[in-house]
């Protein structure tokens, strides 16, 4: 059987929405794509094209409002339905409490738990109709413990794993699944740090495509199961 399926996936230029958006691709998923630096959307969108996927590209900062109405608009339109929307996009600075600036707390906010709120406000309605649909969450391991110097990334991530739980609880009598994914240390460009497979790094983190698996696992999973969150630690913890 055709794979018929749509997907939606934020911050997919690089690193982790990047993976994933490459793996669904791969299935014969056909991908919207969003982040704000055009040029990279450009790239990973010839790489999911180039053996026949199929794309389309949103550029623009996941927290205007209109831009996702307009997405979730636009892949209704080209492809009839949305089946995934993978809320990934997000952004983490790390400050002693007294030196953390409000606008970095709050643009941390916007970009970690606004803008899934506002993707997620935009694709209900259709998957609703379906009575069908999956939206995961990418969340993080510290959205289950604090630490030092982590007051607003910490905080946006607890935000979405709680925002996570009461979207499941709302929408799975219309048929609708919500999943938290939550890695550890990734190999990524987050928090200033470079995405260089020959980083010291590279032995025992986990890279962009571990979480891409799991994510794949949640989409792909049974009719009569509900995958609640999935905590991608690293092998080796030593």
């Amino acid at each position: 059987m055709a794979e018929e399926r749509t997907a939606l996936v934020t911050g997919a230029s690089s690193g982790i929405g990047r993976a994933i958006a490459q793996r669904l691709g791969a299935k014969g998923i056909r991908v919207g794509l969003v982040a704000r630096r055009e040029d990279r959307l450009r790239a990973v969108g010839k790489a999911i094209e180039g053996p026949g996927g199929q794309v389309r590209l949103f550029p623009g900062d996941v927290r205007d409002p209109r831009l996702a109405e307009s997405a979730v608009r636009e892949v209704v339109k080209t492809w009839g339905r949305l089946d995934i929307l993978v809320n990934n996009a997000g952004i983490g600075k790390y400050a002693p409490v007294e030196a953390l600036p409000e606008a970095s707390f709050r643009e941390q906010f916007d970009t970690n738990v606004v803008a899934p709120f506002l993707f997620t406000k935009a694709a209900v309605p259709q998957m609703k109709k379906q009575r069908s649909g999956q939206i995961v969450n990418i969340g993080s391991v510290v959205g289950y413990l604090g630490t030092a110097r982590g007051t607003a990334y910490v905080a946006t991530k607890w935000a979405l794993r709680g925002m996570n739980e009461c979207w499941r609880e709302e929408l799975y009598p219309f048929g609708n699944k919500v999943a938290y994914v939550a890695p550890g240390y990734v190999i990524t460009e987050f928090g200033g740090r470079r995405e260089d497979p020959k980083s010291p790094e590279a032995g025992w983190a986990l890279t962009p495509d571990d979480v891409a698996r799991a994510v794949e696992s949640v989409v792909d999973q049974g009719p009569n199961s509900d995958v609640r969150e999935i905590v991608i630690q690293v092998r080796d913890r030593s």
